[in-house]
């Protein structure tokens, strides 16, 4: 306990550092296929995410995003506001898991108007 790391905390963060680079590649990979998908969506109204041409900040974010690598997060907007987020949500499948905060290692999917505080 405290502020210092356990002997096999250090030890399984040293492992894992090992494979950080190719793992943020993928994330960035994946993220950027699932907005492009969304952008043409004819359910969706919007997606933010800086890889898209689309993005409003997109020179920006190339320039500060090493290798065009633009990170694993993105928002999208569904056509029908809240009522319609809040079907999708109740309707997900997996590998989406409903979640209320961005500490989850796994893919999540929230709706900040009704799952947050």
């Amino acid at each position: 306990h405290g502020n210092i790391m356990s002997p096999m905390t250090a030890f399984l963060m040293l492992q894992s550092m090992k494979t950080m680079g190719l793992r943020i590649k993928q994330q960035s990979t994946s993220a950027m296929k699932i907005a492009t998908f969304l952008e043409s969506h004819p359910n969706v109204e919007k997606v933010v995410y800086p890889g898209l041409a689309s993005h409003p900040q997109k020179e920006l974010a190339d320039r500060q995003h090493r290798n065009g690598l633009h990170g694993g997060m993105l928002w999208f907007d569904v056509v029908g506001g809240d009522t319609a987020a809040i079907k999708l949500m109740d309707n997900v499948k997996r590998p989406w898991t409903l979640c209320e905060n961005l500490g989850a290692s796994e893919s999540i999917i929230t709706a900040f108007a009704v799952m947050t505080h």
